[in-house]
Protein backbone atom coordinates (compact mmCIF):
# COMPACT_ATOMS: atom_id res chain seq x y z
CA UNK A 1 0.00 0.00 0.00
CA UNK A 2 1.72 3.46 -0.66
CA UNK A 3 2.34 5.96 2.00
CA UNK A 4 -0.65 8.41 2.82
CA UNK A 5 0.20 12.03 0.69
CA UNK A 6 -1.30 13.41 4.34
CA UNK A 7 -0.17 11.39 7.07
CA UNK A 8 -1.50 12.14 10.13
CA UNK A 9 0.20 15.04 12.25
CA UNK A 10 1.25 14.54 16.03
CA UNK A 11 -0.67 17.10 17.37
CA UNK A 12 -3.28 19.55 15.64
CA UNK A 13 -4.13 23.06 17.47
CA UNK A 14 -6.71 25.22 16.48
CA UNK A 15 -10.09 26.66 18.12
CA UNK A 16 -13.16 25.14 19.14
CA UNK A 17 -16.48 26.78 19.90
CA UNK A 18 -17.23 25.46 22.85
CA UNK A 19 -13.85 24.91 24.57
CA UNK A 20 -11.51 28.05 23.02
CA UNK A 21 -7.67 27.09 21.80
CA UNK A 22 -7.41 23.34 21.96
CA UNK A 23 -5.19 20.56 20.69
CA UNK A 24 -5.99 17.13 19.59
CA UNK A 25 -3.68 13.97 19.88
CA UNK A 26 -4.72 12.08 16.28
CA UNK A 27 -2.20 9.30 16.85
CA UNK A 28 -2.89 8.57 20.30
CA UNK A 29 1.10 8.88 21.21
CA UNK A 30 1.88 9.13 25.15
CA UNK A 31 4.46 11.39 24.16
CA UNK A 32 2.40 14.23 22.69
CA UNK A 33 -0.22 13.99 25.65
CA UNK A 34 2.59 14.05 27.81
CA UNK A 35 4.31 17.36 26.08
CA UNK A 36 0.59 19.12 25.98
CA UNK A 37 0.29 18.61 29.15
CA UNK A 38 3.48 20.33 30.17
CA UNK A 39 2.69 22.99 27.20
CA UNK A 40 -0.24 23.87 29.91
CA UNK A 41 -3.37 21.67 27.25
CA UNK A 42 -5.22 20.05 30.02
CA UNK A 43 -7.56 17.07 28.71
CA UNK A 44 -11.45 18.04 28.17
CA UNK A 45 -13.81 15.63 30.51
CA UNK A 46 -15.73 13.66 28.07
CA UNK A 47 -13.67 14.59 24.85
CA UNK A 48 -10.75 11.52 24.45
CA UNK A 49 -7.88 13.00 23.17
CA UNK A 50 -8.97 16.83 23.27
CA UNK A 51 -6.96 19.00 25.43
CA UNK A 52 -8.11 23.01 26.21
CA UNK A 53 -5.78 25.46 26.81
CA UNK A 54 -5.84 26.49 30.41
CA UNK A 55 -6.46 30.11 31.69
CA UNK A 56 -7.06 31.34 28.01
CA UNK A 57 -7.73 34.99 28.92
CA UNK A 58 -4.05 35.82 30.06
CA UNK A 59 -2.42 35.54 26.42
CA UNK A 60 -4.23 33.01 25.02
CA UNK A 61 -2.99 32.87 21.53
CA UNK A 62 0.40 34.05 22.40
CA UNK A 63 0.89 30.97 24.54
CA UNK A 64 -0.58 28.81 22.08
CA UNK A 65 1.90 30.34 19.35
CA UNK A 66 4.57 29.77 21.72
CA UNK A 67 3.90 25.96 22.32
CA UNK A 68 3.56 25.29 18.56
CA UNK A 69 6.85 26.73 17.88
CA UNK A 70 8.41 24.39 21.02
CA UNK A 71 6.48 21.24 19.21
CA UNK A 72 7.89 22.07 15.96
CA UNK A 73 11.50 22.69 17.49
CA UNK A 74 11.63 19.01 19.78
CA UNK A 75 10.76 17.34 16.06
CA UNK A 76 7.13 17.06 16.37
CA UNK A 77 4.88 16.84 13.00
CA UNK A 78 2.04 20.00 14.19
CA UNK A 79 -1.09 21.03 12.24
CA UNK A 80 -2.46 23.99 12.88
CA UNK A 81 -5.19 26.65 11.90
CA UNK A 82 -4.30 29.85 10.02
CA UNK A 83 -4.79 31.86 13.52
CA UNK A 84 -2.00 30.73 15.15
CA UNK A 85 0.40 29.86 12.08
CA UNK A 86 2.32 33.11 12.55
CA UNK A 87 5.32 31.26 10.19
CA UNK A 88 4.73 27.74 8.34
CA UNK A 89 7.16 25.30 8.90
CA UNK A 90 8.07 24.64 5.42
CA UNK A 91 11.71 24.51 4.43
CA UNK A 92 13.49 27.32 4.63
CA UNK A 93 15.34 29.30 7.21
CA UNK A 94 14.01 30.89 9.51
CA UNK A 95 14.23 34.64 10.68
CA UNK A 96 16.70 34.80 14.01
CA UNK A 97 14.79 37.24 15.63
CA UNK A 98 11.60 34.59 14.94
CA UNK A 99 13.84 32.19 16.65
CA UNK A 100 15.28 33.85 19.39
CA UNK A 101 11.91 35.26 20.39
CA UNK A 102 9.45 32.21 19.48
CA UNK A 103 11.24 29.02 18.77
CA UNK A 104 14.23 28.68 21.49
CA UNK A 105 13.38 26.84 24.77
CA UNK A 106 14.64 28.05 27.54
CA UNK A 107 15.51 24.25 28.39
CA UNK A 108 15.97 21.17 25.86
CA UNK A 109 16.54 17.58 26.99
CA UNK A 110 17.85 14.60 24.97
CA UNK A 111 19.43 11.24 25.00
CA UNK A 112 23.34 11.32 24.43
CA UNK A 113 24.54 7.72 22.92
CA UNK A 114 27.84 8.04 25.96
CA UNK A 115 26.59 10.65 28.54
CA UNK A 116 23.04 9.23 28.92
CA UNK A 117 20.22 12.12 29.44
CA UNK A 118 21.51 15.26 29.29
CA UNK A 119 20.33 19.24 29.22
CA UNK A 120 20.97 22.33 27.55
CA UNK A 121 19.58 25.99 28.66
CA UNK A 122 19.61 28.63 26.10
CA UNK A 123 21.99 32.12 27.06
CA UNK A 124 20.61 33.82 29.99
CA UNK A 125 18.55 31.26 31.03
CA UNK A 126 19.58 31.46 34.78
CA UNK A 127 16.60 30.14 36.49
CA UNK A 128 16.91 26.88 33.98
CA UNK A 129 20.55 26.10 34.93
CA UNK A 130 19.32 26.40 38.53
CA UNK A 131 16.31 24.34 38.49
CA UNK A 132 19.09 21.10 36.61
CA UNK A 133 21.21 21.67 39.47
CA UNK A 134 18.70 21.11 41.66
CA UNK A 135 17.51 17.99 40.14
CA UNK A 136 20.76 16.42 39.71
CA UNK A 137 22.37 17.77 36.70
CA UNK A 138 25.97 19.01 37.22
CA UNK A 139 27.74 21.70 34.31
CA UNK A 140 29.93 19.49 32.11
CA UNK A 141 33.48 21.32 32.36
CA UNK A 142 34.14 21.11 29.03
CA UNK A 143 30.52 20.69 26.90
CA UNK A 144 28.29 23.43 27.18
CA UNK A 145 25.63 21.27 28.38
CA UNK A 146 24.43 19.68 31.81
CA UNK A 147 24.67 16.35 32.32
CA UNK A 148 23.73 13.64 35.96
CA UNK A 149 26.25 11.75 37.60
CA UNK A 150 27.44 8.50 35.82
CA UNK A 151 26.11 6.24 38.17
CA UNK A 152 22.52 7.42 37.80
CA UNK A 153 20.09 4.59 36.18
CA UNK A 154 17.84 5.14 32.67
CA UNK A 155 14.94 5.20 35.51
CA UNK A 156 15.84 7.72 37.53
CA UNK A 157 17.34 9.62 34.84
CA UNK A 158 13.89 10.01 33.45
CA UNK A 159 12.39 10.64 36.66
CA UNK A 160 14.38 13.80 37.29
CA UNK A 161 13.42 14.73 33.73
CA UNK A 162 9.46 14.25 34.30
CA UNK A 163 9.93 16.81 37.48
CA UNK A 164 12.53 19.19 36.28
CA UNK A 165 10.16 19.70 33.57
CA UNK A 166 7.34 20.50 36.01
CA UNK A 167 8.99 22.36 38.10
CA UNK A 168 10.42 24.41 35.13
CA UNK A 169 7.05 24.70 33.48
CA UNK A 170 5.94 26.38 36.99
CA UNK A 171 8.21 28.73 36.52
CA UNK A 172 6.80 29.84 33.36
CA UNK A 173 10.03 28.57 31.36
CA UNK A 174 9.79 26.88 28.23
CA UNK A 175 10.93 23.28 27.81
CA UNK A 176 11.62 20.72 24.37
CA UNK A 177 12.30 17.09 25.15
CA UNK A 178 13.47 15.10 22.54
CA UNK A 179 9.89 12.93 21.00
CA UNK A 180 11.90 9.64 21.44
CA UNK A 181 12.39 10.53 24.92
CA UNK A 182 9.61 12.05 26.46
CA UNK A 183 7.93 8.27 25.18
CA UNK A 184 10.22 7.05 27.21
CA UNK A 185 9.45 9.62 30.17
CA UNK A 186 5.74 8.27 29.70
CA UNK A 187 6.04 5.16 29.85
CA UNK A 188 8.52 4.45 32.67
CA UNK A 189 7.86 2.24 35.21
CA UNK A 190 10.23 1.72 38.37
CA UNK A 191 12.81 -0.97 38.28
CA UNK A 192 11.85 -4.61 39.68
CA UNK A 193 12.79 -5.02 43.28
CA UNK A 194 15.83 -6.98 43.32
CA UNK A 195 15.90 -10.43 45.24
CA UNK A 196 18.96 -11.13 47.59
CA UNK A 197 21.18 -14.00 46.40
CA UNK A 198 20.62 -17.11 48.50
CA UNK A 199 23.86 -16.92 51.46
CA UNK A 200 26.47 -19.49 51.40
CA UNK A 201 26.25 -22.01 54.15
CA UNK A 202 28.98 -23.01 56.30
CA UNK A 203 30.05 -26.58 56.30
CA UNK A 204 29.33 -26.69 59.87
CA UNK A 205 26.22 -24.24 60.20
CA UNK A 206 24.43 -27.29 60.76
CA UNK A 207 26.31 -28.40 63.14
CA UNK A 208 25.82 -24.80 64.78
CA UNK A 209 22.33 -25.28 65.01
CA UNK A 210 21.59 -28.94 66.62
CA UNK A 211 21.81 -28.88 70.28
CA UNK A 212 24.78 -29.34 72.38
CA UNK A 213 25.78 -32.83 73.76
CA UNK A 214 26.68 -32.71 77.04
CA UNK A 215 30.19 -34.01 77.99
CA UNK A 216 29.56 -37.09 79.64
CA UNK A 217 27.45 -38.13 76.40
CA UNK A 218 30.41 -37.32 74.59
CA UNK A 219 33.34 -38.90 76.27
CA UNK A 220 31.13 -42.54 76.51
CA UNK A 221 31.11 -42.52 72.59
CA UNK A 222 31.59 -45.53 71.07
CA UNK A 223 32.96 -43.68 68.40
CA UNK A 224 35.44 -41.58 70.59
CA UNK A 225 36.76 -45.14 71.99
CA UNK A 226 37.70 -46.40 68.96
CA UNK A 227 40.02 -43.07 67.86
CA UNK A 228 43.63 -43.78 68.44
CA UNK A 229 45.30 -42.03 71.00
CA UNK A 230 42.38 -41.83 73.12
CA UNK A 231 42.87 -41.16 76.70
CA UNK A 232 40.58 -43.69 78.31
CA UNK A 233 37.66 -42.31 80.33
CA UNK A 234 37.46 -42.36 84.10
CA UNK A 235 34.96 -44.15 85.68
CA UNK A 236 32.12 -42.35 86.95
CA UNK A 237 32.34 -41.77 90.83
CA UNK A 238 30.00 -44.36 92.51
CA UNK A 239 27.44 -42.69 94.50
CA UNK A 240 28.34 -41.46 98.04
CA UNK A 241 27.03 -44.60 100.12
CA UNK A 242 23.89 -42.98 102.30
CA UNK A 243 22.13 -44.05 105.53
CA UNK A 244 21.54 -47.59 106.19
CA UNK A 245 18.30 -48.59 106.56
CA UNK A 246 17.06 -49.66 110.00
CA UNK A 247 15.88 -53.35 110.20
CA UNK A 248 12.82 -52.93 112.28
CA UNK A 249 13.50 -56.70 113.27
CA UNK A 250 16.38 -55.49 115.01
CA UNK A 251 14.76 -52.56 117.20
CA UNK A 252 12.08 -54.53 118.18
CA UNK A 253 14.02 -57.33 119.66
CA UNK A 254 15.73 -55.04 122.02
CA UNK A 255 15.23 -55.11 125.75
CA UNK A 256 12.60 -53.19 127.03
Amino acid sequence: MPPSENPLPDIAVGRHPDFGIVATNPKRLAASAWMLRGLDFHPVPGHPHLYALADQERDGPGRAIRALALLRRANYRVEVDAEFDTFPAAPGPVPAATVSQRVEPDVAFADHPRLGVIAATTDGAVAGGQLLEEHGWRRHPSLDIYVLPPATGRYQALDQVAQATVAMHRADLHVAVQPALARDVTARRPPAPTRPAPRERSPDAAERRLPSLSAAALAASPVRADLPGTPPVPEPAAPAPGPRPVDTRVAFSRTR
